[in-house]
Order: structure tokens, then C-alpha cells, then sequence
């Protein structure tokens, strides 16, 4: 999960742009798989993993975090499954978004390693997808 600043920052901006926010949750542990009806099933990419996503209890304690955030400004929370870029792609596209905005990557050796494995969000979205994207300045310090 994004800092929190990342959220208030977006909130900042909604508010001036006098519009709504839509938080996507894009789970990166697990992959989402429509059965013959039509239901979607999601499946761990890692079967040995424990099933808690990192840092983040449960969908109960998010939203109760983004109410506290949020509470005066109309927003919604959309889950995913799947890998980042995609994930927050695709619900832009669903809610004909005019921007992604995302925050830069977490401060120190854990934010840098995580960037260089997997590459920075920010960027790759920029690079896949015709959505302008606003970088939102992490909270933490190195």
C-alpha cells in the first residue's frame, strides 16, 4: 500500500479539481482466473506464501484507513488482481479516468531494490497505457 501522504496528496487534488478519487488495491500475490460461469477465482502466484498481502491486515483496515483520509471527498476502493501497471491501467480505462496518479517509490534500500527488480510503476504506466500519470511524493525519508 501506498504512504499515506500519496492518498491525502491525490485528495488534495480531487478536491481542487472538484471531482471524486477512485483507490485501487492491485493485489500482486495472487492472480484473478474466470471459471466456466463466468466467476472469478483468485489463485496465490506463490502457493507456500502465507495469505496475508504485505503490510496491510485486511480489506476491513484499508478502508477504515481511506475513510479516516477521505471522509469528506466521494471515493471508492476497487480491488484487483494481478501485476501493478495492469491492474491500475485497466481501472483507469474502466472509469475513463483523465489521470493515474501513483507515488514515487518507498525511501531507502527496500524502495530502491523493489524498483530495480520489478521497475518503477510510475514509469512503465507512462510508457504502456495513454493516461498522463502524476507522481505523488512518497511521505517516508530515507
Amino acid at each position: 500500500m501506498q504512504d499515506a501522504t500519496v492518498a491525502l496528496g491525490a485528495a488534495v487534488l480531487a478536491r481542487r479539481l472538484g471531482t471524486g478519487l477512485v483507490c485501487v488495491w492491485v493485489d500482486e500475490a495472487h492472480v484473478a482466473r474466470a471459471d466456466r460461469d463466468g466467476d472469478l477465482a483468485l489463485t496465490p502466484v506463490d502457493p507456500d506464501r502465507d495469505e496475508e498481502p504485505d503490510g496491510l491486515a485486511s480489506e476491513a483496515d484499508l478502508l477504515r484507513q481511506l475513510t479516516g483520509l477521505l471522509h469528506d471527498l466521494p471515493w471508492r476502493l476497487v480491488y484487483v488482481a494481478g501485476e501493478t501497471t495492469r491492474g491500475l491501467a485497466t481501472v483507469a480505462a474502466e472509469y475513463d479516468a483523465p489521470f493515474i496518479a501513483v507515488g514515487t517509490r518507498r525511501p531507502g534500500l527496500g524502495g530502491w531494490m523493489h524498483e530495480v527488480v520489478g521497475g518503477a510503476v510510475g514509469g512503465r504506466l507512462a510508457h504502456t497505457q495513454p493516461r498522463p500519470v502524476l507522481l505523488l511524493p512518497h511521505g517516508g525519508r530515507a
